[in-house]
């Protein structure tokens, strides 16, 4: 409209209109090069990471898929039983192929909808070390990192795996993955790739077990 307006010199609206697609917008990072850089790690935050993949083979997975709302505001579940209902509204088969010390490879915007904290915790409780994703809903970041749980963004890593997985399910085993914390480097199938480093307020998070934590601990330091 303000374009209209200084075109015909009153207030007007536009005269063409353009058509446009409904869709489903997905956040996507622009592939940029990173510079190596080391980064110290904090004493309890461990240096190096090794396990299989599981590959989620989906953009914008709200939390609901991660973590069904009519668990919710059940606050008689047990760590051990809230990991047991992972993924259980995105693929129900998640829980038979997941194996202790999986990292979950995840695509686009994940953790998107609402802010439940569970989504985060029921990974960690279920021994996930980590989630690696194209990008994440940054509610979803601040309560992973807030609860002590890692999450970083590698966008060429999900396009790797989703070029190199030619039959792909809604979860799949995929190859072997080292996370070198420390180099802020990745390594599947004879690739690296980078990740943004983690910071160590980030790492202090983690190594405390999460936000409230390290309140207290902080407290109980100047009493």
């Amino acid at each position: 409209m303000v374009a209209a307006s200084a075109l015909a010199g009153y207030i007007s609206a536009p005269t063409n209109f353009s058509e446009r697609n409904a869709g489903t917008a997905t956040r996507r990072h622009e592939k940029k090069p990173r510079p190596a850089e080391s980064v110290q790690i904090m004493k309890g935050f461990p240096s190096s990471v090794q396990g299989r993949i599981l590959l989620i083979d989906k953009d914008n997975l709200n939390t609901d898929g991660i973590y069904a709302g009519k668990h919710t505001y059940r606050d008689d579940m047990t760590p051990e039983q809230m990991a047991a209902v992972t993924f259980e509204n995105y693929d129900p088969n998640f829980n038979a192929l997941y194996q202790k010390g999986d990292v979950v490879v995840a695509g686009f915007n994940f953790g998107t909808g609402s802010s439940r904290e569970q989504a985060a915790t029921a990974l960690k409780f279920k021994g996930i070390p980590c989630v690696i994703a194209g990008s994440f809903s940054e509610t979803y970041k601040r309560n992973a990192f807030n609860n002590g749980f890692v999450v970083f963004e590698c966008p060429e890593l999900v396009t790797h795996l989703r070029a190199a997985l030619t039959d792909r399910a809604a979860t799949t085993v995929s190859s072997e993955i080292t996370i070198d914390y420390a180099k802020s480097v990745l390594t599947v199938d004879g690739k690296s790739f980078r990740f943004p480093p983690l910071s160590p307020a980030a790492q202090e998070l983690i190594v405390v077990g999460g936000a409230e934590k390290l309140v207290a601990s902080r407290l109980r330091a100047k009493t």
